[in-house]
């Protein structure tokens, strides 16, 4: 679809018009919907940075690549809930773009991605840069367009903010023709879009729902990021406490209940931990909240348990049914949600409800136990559960937790070797799990939360595809701390290959680089860490340093393919690799 002015006009009827470029239209745009910053690089200055600084006060951070932006741009929408905006140049700088766009829309996260595209009197003629970009982001983004008609700008903007965060968030594309955007036309002014619009489930099927929760034995409610989205955490956690029903998460959904609440029992799927996945086996009612209930969350769709009534709650009707078929199917916002199932949920019977949460704190503790001293065994090399503990332990509350994405650092996704303490405190990757984007996405957590701290724990092979962006932390006084879990490969695909008795090729860093120098050199503050006894006092001296502003790294040297024991029996479950056989 292009977007001509006769399609803009109706809702502009009223407007007052004025003679402006797109670009400064855009920055009129941005400054209406209260954006406070746009990460990018310029390919030319003259589309949109000239117009931010001269009418605007909204802060440019500079990037050292596209991507990067949109990581960015992933995190701050992920822990603020509102679009934020990123910029690419055209051609390869719009490409560059594709792979954050596709991570955004996977997490339900509303980003806005603007770029310089090629001019569109000579589109076709081989312009220089000429890529046909709205195509090629169609299939990665909610809505992608191309502005052909100057006066149809705020349309577009508008459209942009409104399709961004309604519905199931996800990430929207706007190319701007080079040649257009520079050109002074007739623009209407800029009217700020509706924001969000609540719906709620029907009322007959809420009190379904309801009735099964109340007749429950052993019901369980599994969040994903729609709850995040949704900001559900307020609803949710009444829900858990008055019901006494415990709480799951996926990873998009980790951050919407504090991990330390006696009714959190972790992860699910892949990131099962013994004492969630032993109620989860045992439960016969689940209620999904703003989950799509994708493959590694639920064992590729084996892990369910047995005789369970599924209730299904989502604000995307395409996610209903999706995979599994609901007994209950809510279609609404989920904190709204959540609030009727409450309100409709009577006669539990509380002596039933006393003994499952009493049950559930006694296996959590005898579990904590086994867990507290596995983190406290000091071994060379070093073990990740020592490190990931000490992490809760130095750092504490109001710590953001940015999840990377591979074997070793997968440690920082298993409750309780590591608990998000506080509501809001987690940005993992989306099913995409694209490396490097909680490398790079730490600098637009930190400058998104500035009062609180921000870790992210990856492996070296992740690290290595951001590196460049350690600079932009320095210049940007980014007090944040990279834990690097370093194996010295890619831990996961040769796992494969150990489980498969296969040649180890391709899986190794054969020249492996020190990355504490590399760290040091770009102005942070870095050390390389081999001694067990070290761990503590080294993620002390990283905080101390990001409170004065200066990013750390800190380079722990593992030993290769040491992984919590779920993570091994998913492998022999449900990829059925290392001669293994589901049972």
């Amino acid at each position: 679809m292009q977007v001509a002015a006769d399609a803009a006009a109706p809702h502009y009827r009223e407007a007052n018009m004025a003679t402006k470029t797109i670009w400064e239209a855009i920055v009129e745009a941005l400054q209406a919907e209260g954006v406070r910053r746009i990460y990018g690089l310029p390919g030319n200055p003259l589309h949109l940075v000239g117009d931010l600084v001269r009418h605007s006060d909204i802060e440019i951070v500079l990037v050292r690549h596209e991507h990067s932006a949109v990581a960015c741009a992933y995190a701050e929408a992920r822990l603020t809930g509102k679009p934020a905006v990123c910029f690419g140049n055209p051609g390869p700088g719009i490409t560059n773009m594709v792979t954050g766009l596709l991570e955004a829309t996977s997490g339900s996260l509303p980003v806005i991605a603007l770029s310089n595209g090629s001019p569109a009197s000579s589109m076709g003629m081989g312009a220089f840069q000429e890529l046909d970009s709205v195509p090629m982001m169609r299939p990665v983004t909610k809505w992608a367009e191309r502005i052909v008609d100057a006066s149809a700008t705020p349309w577009v903007m508008q459209r942009a903010f409104s399709l961004a965060v309604n519905g199931r968030p996800g990430a929207v594309f706007i190319d701007v023709p080079s040649d257009l955007g520079l050109r002074p036309a007739e623009i209407p002014d800029y009217r700020p879009s509706l924001g969000r619009h609540l719906s709620r489930a029907d009322a007959d099927a809420v009190a379904v729902a309801a009735d099964r929760l109340a007749k429950a034995r052993r019901p369980l409610l599994l969040c994903g990021a729609g709850a995040v989205a949704s900001q559900a955490a307020a609803a949710l956690m009444t829900l858990a406490e008055s019901t006494s029903t415990p709480v799951f998460t996926t990873p998009g959904g980790r951050g919407v209940f504090p991990e330390g609440h006696d009714l959190s029992l972790g992860q699910v799927g892949l990131y099962f931990t013994k004492v969630g996945k032993d109620y989860y086996d045992d439960a016969d009612l689940v209620i999904s909240v703003g989950s799509r209930l994708e493959e590694f969350s639920t064992g590729a769709w084996r892990y369910y348990p047995k005789d369970a009534a599924l209730v299904q709650i989502d604000i995307d009707p395409g996610a209903i049914a999706m995979n599994w078929r609901p007994d209950v199917a809510l279609i609404g916002d989920a904190a709204l949600v959540l609030r009727d199932l409450l309100a409709a949920t009577t006669g539990q019977d509380p002596e039933q409800r006393a003994q499952r949460q009493a049950d559930i704190i006694a296996a959590k503790a005898a579990f904590q136990v086994k867990v507290d001293t596995e983190c406290a065994q000091q071994t060379r090399p070093i073990r990740p559960p020592q490190i990931v503990a000490a992490i809760n332990r130095v750092f504490g509350h109001d710590t953001v937790m940015v999840h990377e994405n591979g074997g070793a650092d997968l440690w920082s996704y298993y409750w309780p070797y590591y608990k998000v303490l506080d509501v809001g405190d987690c940005v993992p990757m989306a099913e995409q799990t694209a490396m490097g984007m909680g490398v790079i996405g730490t600098i637009g957590a930190k400058l998104a939360c500035p009062e609180r701290n921000v870790v992210c724990v990856t492996g070296d092979g992740a690290l290595q595809m951001a590196m460049m962006e350690l600079a932009t932390a320095v210049e940007q006084k980014c007090g944040v701390t990279w834990v690097v879990l370093n194996n010295q490969g890619l831990g996961w695909p040769q796992f494969l290959q150990v489980l498969e008795h296969q040649q180890q090729v391709a899986t190794d860093f054969l020249a492996a680089p020190d990355l504490a120098a590399l760290a040091t050199a770009q102005g942070c503050f870095a050390l390389r860490v081999e001694d067990p006894a070290d761990v503590d006092a080294a993620l002390r001296q990283a905080l101390q340093a990001n409170q004065s502003g200066q990013p750390a790294l800190l380079d722990f040297h593992i030993a290769k393919h040491d992984y919590p024991d779920h993570f091994v029996r998913f492998h022999h479950e449900v990829f059925e690799l290392g001669g293994v056989k589901p049972g």
